[in-house]
């Protein structure tokens, strides 16, 4: 049942008005309050704001009736429930009601309603078909044509033989080589300057000297009708400038570009640097391999010493002479462990292993190494050669591609699925010269930070230097002492009687102690110090302590600090690990009795060892006194290497970026930004101007794209890969360069539009465990993911920090890796990240009640379930429906139906083998179904309203589009449109036909002249200090205000395909196909009283009992041939009499005495008195278990 609220006042300014329907206790005072505060507030408008109210013409939204559902969480107003869900929906049962009531009432949260939004209405573009999924079915067909019929043909047909030659005959009748393209027909003749532009199905593949600079130097296709080489200018001596693009041809044409990692290639293909879209598809085969082949990271090691056992196998059956022992070698007998399973159904992602195993083709790599040789002249003098080793990559990859696109057709069977990889391939990242302006600033600034704190470290190694004379001094010093002072003798020649002995010749730096010699390495026949606070030497030069106690390094224990015996049992009850240097092959140290060693935390735990105390992790014990120094420089070399630590890992990932702009070009697209007389040229967007005034000449602002070489699917959940962008971390105020996201701007007139989707993967975990009861926050995870209150502290994420006694902010990293399968160790080992000072035993305590109030217990009851299932947590519901999903023999995800890849099917693997990862499977592989939708959505809508946008980069439950200024308000309501569509066809497929309206829109979508987290986000680091302008962040509501926003007049001209004749047939839903959960079974989960358990079983034993008679009487009347003699009645009978005895002896037990008491030989005896006289009365079905009336 809903109840149905309606509007008090006009659209602009709705609010919900009274109940139609009453609602059962508790609810109902909870609903009425809410719905009195704001029919109250509703009637109470200030006379002094009301010139300031819109007018109804001012807005999108229209009169609504609002709706709860049968716990009162607040569902899709009237208006946008009708245009969503076109059949009608059947309420839940009322059992599944109530023990979704008892469910959340027992974890406080009945009633507790934070959302008290008005009912939220406007008109949105109509839905192609009865169904969300029929509506999603029709748009990926229409996205996916004709690339997926004209790619399924290219899967059944074979390339042509490879040319002969790729020299071409001149008119004089000599062979020579020829600058850009030359094709190769089917006749054998050969046309010079002829681009594959008319071909729509390709294989292709680039070659890059690699080592001088990252622009193509050849390039080959394959294509039905004949092969194409290029050749660059540059390798033929025709122009100096190296950096030359692969022209493609047509971007206006369908045409499927395959290629095995291709990203690499697109980034090399000059059409593709456009602001507006190619029509190419880029098709990568390593990402069909992953998502149908693929493995997890804990996979890779074993596949690997398997591989590495085959090849050595292999490589012995072919040298011995035996055929006997060849055979046996051949076939494995020898090994030392069997393989498992999965090894055989999977590879690793490169060509040469992907061509292996799908095709047992055996690729040679050697000539691929000549491309890190060569130079320039090298490559043009072995053309030949080198032309033939990149058609035979492209040939190779065209029959892997035979092989895996059927069958990714198969795992992922949805279109949309399809459809959506062509625009994740063609992401783009728009900036100008100011990039490099960044890349100097970076580095400038990470230089000066550096050498400042270097050149007073090489000041205190010239310090402990002057030692080197006084072993009385250095033998002493805790530190010093661990320094290797050998080594200072000079070696002399022998002397002779006319010439004295001298110096030996070549010697490094005699005189000097070996620590010291080891810190210089030659540079130009230079000696030159080269001294980092990377290095071990460092914390000695710095003499670091710990509590005062000088820090030892240990080569079996990392570093450690030293206290006498006496001291040891002040740290008796403190996070840091006594060692024994017992195993130490120094003998200072393994012969030290006077003294007790300690190492240092580790993030990790007390098992890693600490190699340097100088990581910006220990800056936190640096600002707590524990860790210390007599110099001021070591805080400000901790300082220095935290500053620095992200752009010292991410430098060289940044420097490769290949940056293309206008001038590289003929055009990008943006001709109008030098058009001074164009009013386009005219930026709509304040932003946008604001951050473009100070660009005063054409040369700082020239255009530039980034091409971030993605693989679309590179991991076995779908989700893209890509090295630089989609780890990108967001700007900080402490480091140098972390500003890069907001390095990547719009052009002027173009605005970056988008949104982060708000909790997505915590959300479709709380809808599996909702789907349970039918109804949204049904289960107390799905319950606070909508409507916990973090004021009032009953969202997920605050009571975690509750429990955990930590920061709101670090309790969602232990949600979400709980969610994703993580266990206790990984929840112990991040507790003691946040709190340093805690011990292991602490750790594991806090970290057991965690998962005891979230995942609950595990429990063992065959008769409720044949599989071990949790109990009694907020997420028991969620990891029982996702450890059933991990179970399945092919698990799907449950929205588009995508398998799991085979080497983590259940058949392959070990019982209970890698369930963290299937089950981590399950989610961010849903994940990427919801990114998958919302990609298909914008594309439809941004093509029927003639928006002009394209996507710009995607990062996982991130997304942004470059949007034209004039659009950017209508691109931000199709995002809204895009993500109601996608989260109803979730609902819709989980089993619910109805979506909460707290979840329904996107919290905001920011409208931005840069890519960053936030639009009020300054960008202020090291390396910038100059902020940025802030963005404009619109939610639902403030859009609904502006006219602008409106989606009309679509132009159909633009959808090519008439979506209505697509055909489509109605499919059963994942959910669906699992096993329903049976009332009892749902009991079972709820309850975590031991007592209350019983009374399940018992109930669930007396069902089991009664089907069986059932059956058995059945089977008499059927057919008779099975018959319940008198014997088995009576037998039957007493059984269920026994059963109830001995549950009204439970329940009798539990009102005589209270949780915990009465469980001794007397009270059972004293019970069993009481109940011996009572006569049976009839029963009734309370509660768990089944029980009388008193």
């Amino acid at each position: 049942m809903l109840l149905t609220v309606r509007p008090a006042r006009p659209p602009w300014g709705y609010h919900l008005g009274t109940s139609l329907y009453r609602s059962p206790s508790p609810i109902r005072p909870r609903i009425s309050l809410l719905l009195h505060q704001r029919h109250s507030f509703a009637s109470t408008t200030d006379p002094a704001t009301a010139d300031e109210q819109p007018t109804p013409a001012a807005t999108l939204a229209v009169p609504c009736e609002g709706r709860v559902n049968e716990i009162g969480v607040q569902q899709l107003s009237s208006h946008m429930y009708k245009q969503l869900f076109k059949r009608p929906s059947t309420p839940p049962e009322p059992y599944l009601v109530n023990l979704a009531k008892d469910h959340l009432e027992r974890h406080q949260l009945l009633g507790k309603i934070s959302d008290t939004s008005a009912p939220i209405g406007f008109d949105i573009p109509e839905l192609h078909g009865e169904t969300l999924d029929e509506h999603f079915h029709k748009l990926g067909i229409e996205a996916s044509e004709p690339y997926l019929t004209n790619a399924k043909n290219f899967a059944n047909s074979t390339l042509p033989p490879l040319p002969k030659r790729w020299d071409v005959k001149n008119s004089k009748g000599k062979y020579e080589f020829h600058s850009g393209w030359t094709k190769y027909n089917l006749n054998g003749t050969a046309e010079v300057g002829v681009a594959p532009d008319a071909e729509e199905l390709m294989v292709f593949d680039v070659e890059v000297l690699y080592k001088h600079n990252p622009f193509a130097v050849m390039a080959c296709a394959g294509t039905p009708n004949g092969w194409y080489c290029w050749i660059s200018p540059w390798i033929m001596g025709e122009t100096e400038n190296p950096r030359q693009l692969v022209p493609l041809g047509d971007p206006t044409k369908d045409r499927i570009v395959i290629g095995h990692n291709v990203g690499y290639d697109r980034a090399r293909i000059k059409e593709e640097y456009n602001i507006k879209q190619t029509r190419n598809f880029f098709l990568d085969t390593m990402s069909l391999h992953v998502a149908v082949n693929g493995m997890c990271s804990q996979q890779r090691p074993t596949w690997l010493k398997h591989a590495k056992n085959r090849a050595l196998r292999e490589q012995m059956a072919a040298e011995t002479e035996s055929l006997e022992l060849a055979n046996l070698l051949e076939h494995g007998q020898f090994m030392e462990e069997e393989e498992e399973l999965w090894v055989g159904r999977s590879s690793i992602n490169s060509l040469r292993d992907v061509a292996k195993f799908h095709c047992n083709i055996e690729v040679d790599k050697k000539i691929r190494d000549q491309f890190g040789e060569l130079d320039r002249q090298g490559v043009k003098d072995q053309l030949a050669d080198l032309l033939d080793y990149c058609a035979l990559d492209v040939e190779i990859t065209h029959k892997v591609f035979k092989q895996i696109l059927p069958r990714f057709l198969e795992v992922c069977p949805h279109p949309v699925s399809f459809g959506a990889l062509r625009h994740i391939s063609s992401v783009m990242l728009p900036t100008s010269k100011k990039w490099e302006d960044y890349i100097s600033s970076a580095e400038s600034k990470y230089q000066e930070l550096m050498e400042g704190v270097t050149t007073r470290l090489h000041d205190l190694a010239k310090l402990a230097l002057e030692s080197k004379d006084q072993p009385e001094v250095y033998l002493n010093d805790p530190w010093l002492k661990q320094l290797d002072w050998t080594g200072m003798e000079v070696k002399m020649t022998k002397g002779t009687k006319k010439e004295p002995p001298r110096p030996v010749a070549n010697q490094k730096m005699p005189g000097f102690p070996k620590w010291y010699k080891e810190l210089f390495k030659k540079v130009g026949g230079e000696n030159i110090l080269n001294l980092t606070v990377r290095q071990r030497v460092a914390p000695i030069l710095l003499r670091l302590t710990w509590d005062g106690s000088p820090l030892i390094w240990s080569d079996v224990h990392g570093w450690c600090f030293r206290i006498p015996q006496e001291e040891v049992g002040k740290y008796k009850e403190s996070a840091v690990v006594q060692v024994s240097m017992s195993e130490e092959e120094n003998y200072s140290l393994k012969d030290d009795t006077a003294h007790a060693y300690f190492k240092l935390p580790h993030k990790d735990g007390p098992v890693s060892r600490v190699v340097n105390p100088m990581a910006k992790g220990y800056l936190q014990y640096f600002e707590a006194g524990t860790l210390g120094s007599e110099y001021a420089l070591a805080k400000e070399a901790l300082e220095m290497n935290a500053a620095c630590s992200y752009w010292i890992s991410a430098r060289k990932r940044i420097m490769s970026q290949m940056v293309i702009y206008e001038s590289d070009v003929e055009s990008m697209g943006m001709e109008y930004l030098h058009n001074t007389e164009n009013p386009e040229s005219e930026t709509e967007n304040p932003e946008s101007e604001t951050e473009n005034k100070d660009a005063t000449s054409a040369e700082s602002t020239e255009f530039g794209l980034i091409l971030p070489q993605i693989i679309p699917m590179g991991t076995i959940t779908r989700r893209a890969v890509e090295a630089t962008w989609l780890t990108a971390s967001n700007a900080k105020k402490n480091r140098v360069g972390s500003e890069l996201k907001a390095m990547i701007s719009a052009p002027k007139g173009y605005s970056l539009v988008g949104a982060d989707v708000d909790s997505e993967e915590l959300w479709i975990a709380s809808l599996v465990g909702d789907a349970q009861f039918k109804i949204h926050g049904g289960n107390a995870i799905g319950f606070m993911t909508l409507e916990g209150s973090k004021n009032a502290g009953t969202d997920l994420h605050s009571r975690t920090a509750s429990i955990l006694g930590i920061s709101r902010n670090h309790a969602k990293i232990f949600n979400y890796g709980r969610i994703y399968g993580a266990g206790l160790k990984f929840a112990a080992t991040l507790l003691r990240q946040f709190n340093p000072g805690m011990t292991d035993a602490k750790a594991a305590e806090i970290a057991g009640n965690l998962y005891h109030a979230t995942k609950g217990t595990k429990t063992t009851e065959k008769v409720l379930s044949p599989k071990a299932f949790w109990r009694g947590g907020t997420e028991s519901f969620v990891f029982n429906t996702l450890e059933e999903f991990a179970e399945q023999e092919r698990p799907r995800t449950p929205v588009l139906a995508a398998g799991i890849t085979e080497a983590l099917m259940k058949k392959y693997i070990k019982k209970g083998g890698y369930l963290t990862s299937r089950i981590n499977w399950a989610i961010q592989s849903s994940g990427v179904d919801y990114l998958h939708l919302l990609i298909i959505s914008m594309d439809y809508l941004i093509r029927l309203y003639s928006i002009d946008a394209r996507l710009a980069i995607t990062v996982h439950d991130e997304i942004r589009y470059l949007v034209k200024d004039s659009d950017r308000y209508r691109a931000a309501m199709a995002l809204q449109v895009a993500n109601i569509w996608t989260r109803c066809m979730f609902a819709q497929q989980i089993g619910i036909n109805d979506l909460p309206q707290s979840c329904a829109f996107f919290s905001a979508v920011d409208i931005d002249s840069v890519l960053r987290k936030e639009v009020n986000l300054d960008c202020i680091t090291p390396s910038h200090p100059t902020p940025i302008p802030h963005g404009e962040s619109l939610d639902i509501l403030e859009l609904l205000k502006r006219p602008e926003a409106e989606l009309k007049n679509p132009d159909r001209s633009r959808i090519p395909i008439k979506i209505e004749d697509i055909p489509y047939e109605e499919r059963t839903p994942v959910m669906h196909t699992l096993p329903k959960m049976e009332e009892v079974f749902l009991k079972a989960q709820i309850v975590s009283d031991e007592r209350e358990l019983k009374g399940v079983v018992k109930e669930a034993r007396m069902k089991l009992f009664e089907q069986k008679g059932v059956s058995a009487a059945k089977g008499r009347r059927n057919n008779g041939k099975v018959r319940l003699s008198m014997d088995e009645f009576n037998k039957y009978y007493q059984e269920v009499e026994r059963m109830e005895l001995e549950m009204m002896e439970m329940e009798m037990e539990s009102r005589a005495f209270p949780k915990g008491q009465g469980k001794g030989k007397g009270a059972k005896e004293s019970v069993a008195g009481k109940t011996a006289n009572v006569a049976k009365p009839p029963l009734r079905q309370t509660g768990y278990g089944a029980r009388v009336e008193a």
